[in-house]
């Protein structure tokens, strides 16, 4: 592949079991098994298939980006990403350490709502926290959740709540549903745990996701997942664009492998923000504090500048892009990726451009 270039790729499908069975067949044929992601780039776990050779992308280098379409039917683990620094050295002071970093990338990730999405994402305030452990606490008489009360941030927090007993866990967990009703919990929050409760009776995750912040996505609305930034998915369809990493720090709600002391180790104590931009022009472009930017056109025209690397993925319609005297047209399903070039991408229907600079 040249350094100034334009090719059309279809994606990389992922039937993990928390997908949606068919949940993204509007972009993928139908499997009638589950469908959770579909990943459009050059990362070695799930390169992208070139439209041309109908084989997989191979590039001389990698794109800065990865973008994924992402169907969530079951909650997603409790996790953190690590940024740059951290990947590149490793995490050696841990015995598992080849297990826990599959390349040398930081990830840093937004998720754009395709549909209402689900998540918790990000430290909750200490006040809503402790309101619903007090509560917890009075049903529980449980020592430890007396200690968490007594805690001001999420790593002190979550490292009491990973040393519980699981027979104890398991006592406490049965009490979460009921505590968070009792706190005046949105409904759609108090679904969330009852999934969570229902789906791991004995994780001490269940907990830990009462310190995380609980988060109601509209179409078009997004968040930003900082390296550090505590979350797990819940439920729901998104586009997710990401530095091109699979690296991932597991704490809970899963069958995969964990370090609890690993990811704690990383995470940043910040809270999460939901995007929204209501805009009349059809462009609606969303700036993280990252090196890249998120770029929603409905119906509209965009002109992209001074651009290292874009991703241009036809959600439904017609999407066009033109460089010069080139034209290339986009199935829905499929993404240009586009190195080094500035180019005009006319839509006709939804299309989503993830842009690094």
């Amino acid at each position: 592949m040249s350094n100034n270039s334009i090719i059309v790729v279809r994606g990389s499908l992922k039937e993990y079991a928390w997908g949606k069975v068919n949940g993204l067949q509007n972009w993928v044929d139908k499997t009638d098994s589950p469908q959770a992601e579909l990943w459009f780039g050059d990362h070695p776990s799930g390169r992208s298939i070139d439209k041309e050779t109908n084989k997989e992308l191979k590039t001389n280098s990698s794109f800065p980006l990865l973008i994924k379409l992402l169907c969530a039917n079951e909650p997603l683990s409790i996790q953190v990403h690590p940024d740059k620094f951290t990947a590149e050295s490793g995490l050696p002071d841990f015995d598992d350490s080849e297990k826990l970093l599959s390349d040398d990338n930081g990830k840093d990730e937004m998720l754009f709502a395709l549909e209402e999405f689900h998540a918790f994402a990000g430290v909750e305030s200490k006040s809503k926290r402790d309101e619903v452990f007090k509560l917890l606490y009075e049903k529980s008489k449980a020592n430890e959740i007396k200690e968490v009360i007594e805690t001001d941030t999420f790593f002190d927090a979550a490292d009491i709540i990973f040393e519980i007993d699981k027979a104890k866990i398991s006592e406490i967990n049965k009490l979460v549903v009921a505590c968070v009703k009792d706190a005046k919990y949105s409904p759609k929050a108090i679904t969330a745990f009852e999934k969570i409760v229902n789906k791991y009776p004995t994780d001490p995750g269940v907990l830990v996701c009462l310190l995380m912040q609980f988060h109601v996505l509209e179409k078009g609305h997004a968040i930003h997942v900082s390296p550090g930034t505590p979350h797990s998915y819940v439920h729901g369809l998104a586009v997710e664009i990401m530095t091109t990493s699979d690296n991932v720090l597991r704490m809970g709600l899963t069958n995969k492998h964990i370090n609890i002391d690993a990811a704690l180790s990383i995470v940043e104590e910040k809270q999460v923000q939901v995007l929204s931009l209501e805009t009349t022009d059809g462009v609606h472009i969303y700036k993280p504090e990252a090196d890249y930017e998120l770029v929603a056109i409905d119906n509209a025209t965009y002109q992209s500048r001074d651009t290292n690397f874009a991703g241009v993925l036809n959600l439904e319609g017609e999407t066009k892009i033109t460089d010069g005297a080139v034209e290339i047209s986009l199935a829905k399903g499929e993404v240009a990726l586009i190195s080094n070039i500035d180019v005009k991408v006319v839509v006709k229907g939804h299309a989503v451009v993830a842009r690094s600079f």
